[in-house]
């Protein structure tokens, strides 16, 4: 009976409840930009500026969603531009997870660079972007692969070879190493085992990998900017982009920047088993 009493007790309830007390606002923080956009998305250009601001949705419409994926005069339909987007993130992705994974998998198990490659190779993130607009502007320029699809996959998935280097090389060392060994008794070799033993235990790992990569890609901006733009317009380049003489269409930008977050979204959201065991591996590790 006192068990049961205490496991009701208020003093109980409140040791239960103080983590969500705590994560509430934190939340709430961090959602009311993404309720913001969207609210903004579908109101009209009226109710964007009314005074005093109103934090409820009132009358709602579609005309912000229908100019920008339709497009106008001024401004072009933004489908191509997120299609651009998406053909660029996704072969740089699938090109850095094919490095980056090979090399992770070659530190971590036969400890190729020692000690120092690992670190060497993870302070290519320390460099900012606008720090290496100059060169990779004059290297782009000698190999014409300036304002090409080509030319921002390669950065693209060269930049991104070290987040996935150091994402992964803790699975890799967590791996269990002995049914690589069985496969090397069985007579497979060093490839065999690596695609049919070794990716498999690391597909949690890879998942991670594959969605912190695609977001980031999907994100970038200088690069994007500096480096293409004309031709190849991504669709970070292209919400700056979308004003008139007079002013910048908030609602308008707000729509497109809703519809630019869907496919980061839907690419988390097919990734999640992987992403729950990964997790929950990285955690025992």
């Amino acid at each position: 009976m006192d068990s049961i009493s205490t496991k009701y007790s208020i003093g109980y309830r409140i040791r239960q409840a103080w983590p969500w007390l705590i994560l509430a606002p934190v939340l709430l923080f961090c959602l009311f930009p993404v309720y913001w956009i969207a609210l903004t998305a579908f109101r009209p250009r009226d109710d964007i500026f009314q005074d005093p601001v109103s934090l409820v949705p009132g009358n709602l419409t579609l005309d912000n969603i229908i100019y920008v994926w339709f497009g106008s005069e001024n401004n072009a339909p933004v489908a191509n531009f997120l299609g651009t987007s998406l053909i660029i993130s996704i072969v740089a992705t699938i090109g850095a997870l094919l490095l980056g994974v090979s090399c992770a998998y070659a530190i971590g198990r036969f400890r190729i660079g020692g000690n120092f490659l690992p670190m060497w190779i993870l302070s290519f993130r320390y460099v900012p972007a606008i720090a290496l607009i100059v060169p990779l502007w004059m290297i782009g320029k000698q190999l014409k692969l300036l304002d090409t699809y080509q030319g921002l996959i390669l950065i693209y998935a060269l930049f991104s070879i070290p987040l996935i280097v150091w994402l992964l090389l803790g699975y890799v060392e967590a791996a269990p190493k002995e049914v690589e060994e069985a496969a090397y008794v069985d007579g497979a070799g060093h490839w065999r085992t690596y695609l049919y033993v070794a990716l498999p235990v690391l597909a949690p790992g890879i998942a991670i990998a594959a969605v912190f990569t695609f977001i980031g890609i999907w994100n970038e901006y200088v690069l994007a900017y500096q480096l293409a733009g004309n031709k190849i317009t991504t669709i970070t380049v292209y919400l700056p982009r979308l004003r008139t003489a007079i002013a910048l269409l908030f609602g308008e930008i707000s729509a497109a920047s809703l519809l630019a977050v869907i496919p980061g979204i839907f690419f988390a959201a097919i990734m999640q088993r992987f992403l729950v065991r990964g997790l929950a591996f990285g955690g025992l590790k």
